[in-house]
């Protein structure tokens, strides 16, 4: 082939894969902005489980990441804050890193509410100040209870990282909610109920002191 031929070829070689590249449609673990509300902004992406949309929630708040944490760990009280909640309650202290909680969701009828037993572990950086807060479904710890459908899978982080004088903090949940939710309402819930939650953290977590 004569060098200029060899050359064109290529240039073409190369010019179509980085066209490809550059129109190629997102990946399924891209996480898509959906909106921004008081500078609060929430991303979904499609979801790990079932039809519900993952979603990720992110602002700063004006309280350090301890004083954040003990919001987050008083779960006796999560119906004060996390929207639908109907219930919570604290069922055991493994250690001083980890707790199991119940959460009671209350749905439109005619769904059935929703309930889910999660493992909470608390990881600290003694570093740089940072917190780490992972949720996992643990839906076998205790029996189910009749007309409450138990949330099978749902794993949900919470990064609270120092800075200035407060905290940015970066929420991840994912879940299947299990039984005959229309697509609708799943979808509009990956959007509205981070937000919703968020508008009402930002403005407990700023006054806790």
């Amino acid at each position: 082939m004569k060098p200029g031929i060899k050359f064109l070829v290529l240039f073409l070689a190369f010019f179509s894969l980085s066209s490809f590249w550059h129109s190629r449609p997102q990946q399924a673990n891209d996480w898509v902005y959906e909106r921004e509300k008081k500078g609060i902004e929430i991303f979904t992406k499609k979801g790990s489980w079932g039809k519900l949309r993952d979603s990720k929630a992110t602002m700063t708040v004006a309280a350090t990441p301890e004083q954040t944490l003990s919001l987050l760990t008083d779960f006796d009280h999560y119906n004060t804050w996390l929207p639908r909640c109907k219930k919570s309650r604290l069922l055991a202290r493994p250690n001083d890193h980890e707790y199991i909680v119940r959460l009671v969701f209350g749905a439109p009828w005619p769904i059935k509410d929703r309930d889910c037993v999660v493992r909470v572990k608390v990881e600290k950086d003694a570093k740089n100040g940072g917190i780490l807060i992972t949720e996992i479904s643990e839906p076998k710890y205790i029996n189910e209870e009749e007309n409450v459908v138990r949330i099978q899978q749902m794993i949900c982080t919470w990064r609270l990282t120092p800075k200035g004088t407060g905290t940015d903090i970066v929420n991840e949940y994912s879940s299947n909610p299990g039984g005959n939710i229309p697509d609708w309402l799943t979808n509009s819930q990956s959007v509205e109920n981070p937000l919703a939650t968020f508008e009402i953290l930002k403005q407990k977590v700023s006054t806790q002191k």
